[in-house]
């Protein structure tokens, strides 16, 4: 009973504070044809990860804002050997002449690749450095490219956690593992499952020291 009261409360603590580990928010890009915009979140502020594996063209993002925000991107992608020499542009759309004004850009031959191991996805990733400009209301799209247009990315916006819940976040965890081709059992790496199942082990151990305690009493004065 006691043990099945401590099962509870972990769990309880775990679906209503995933805001102590990082929240996830992806969606994967599958273009149905060359070149095809994808609608990203447009508050922008609210961190989400774009996945995406170029095919022989590049990915474009496309969000709109009617307020000045800031803009944070980074790209992620496998820690595997050489990386990828991906490269992403912003621009905004000029409605003056149906044209596009540069906002910045991190160029492939720019990027200084960092190894980041992210805890509650289980995964090691190289990270770009982080492109941040404040932008002002209007239409905007993200091309992340490489020479060949060929390899899987990670696209991160924004920088605010959404904290979808804890059962949603393991999800969404799955999800990234799933398409970056890690197994099923690599949920056992996510921060989000060996902390839970950690807590339980110690659970466990402390209801089995209080049986055999309660055993020994019972025994002493039976």
């Amino acid at each position: 009973m006691r043990f099945a009261f401590f099962l509870y409360v972990t769990l309880v603590f775990f679906t209503q504070n995933t805001s102590a580990i990082e929240a996830y928010n992806p969606s994967i890009n599958v273009p149905p044809l060359p070149y095809e915009v994808y609608m990203a979140n447009s508050d922008i502020a609210i961190e989400a990860e774009y996945l995406g594996e170029l095919k022989g063209d590049p990915h474009m993002y496309e969000f709109s804002i009617g307020a000045e925000t800031p803009l944070r991107l980074t790209l992620f992608q496998l820690e595997e050997g050489e990386p990828i020499p991906f490269s992403l542009i912003a621009v905004k759309q000029n409605n003056q002449n149906a044209g596009v004004v540069e906002v910045g850009r991190l160029a492939a031959k720019d990027i200084t690749w960092t190894e980041v191991t992210d805890n509650g996805l289980g995964l090691d990733f190289v990270s770009s450095q982080t492109f941040e400009a404040t932008i002002s209301p209007g239409i905007y799209r993200v091309e992340v490219s490489t020479s060949e247009n060929y390899g899987k990315y990670m696209l991160r916006i924004g920088e605010t956690n959404a904290n979808p819940g804890y059962f949603s976040t393991l999800a969404d965890v799955r999800l990234v593992q799933k398409f970056f081709g890690a197994s099923i059992f690599s949920l056992l790496l996510s921060s989000y499952v060996y902390y839970p199942l950690g807590i339980l082990l110690l659970l466990g151990l402390i209801f089995m020291t209080w049986s055999k305690r309660g055993q020994l009493g019972a025994r002493k004065y039976a």
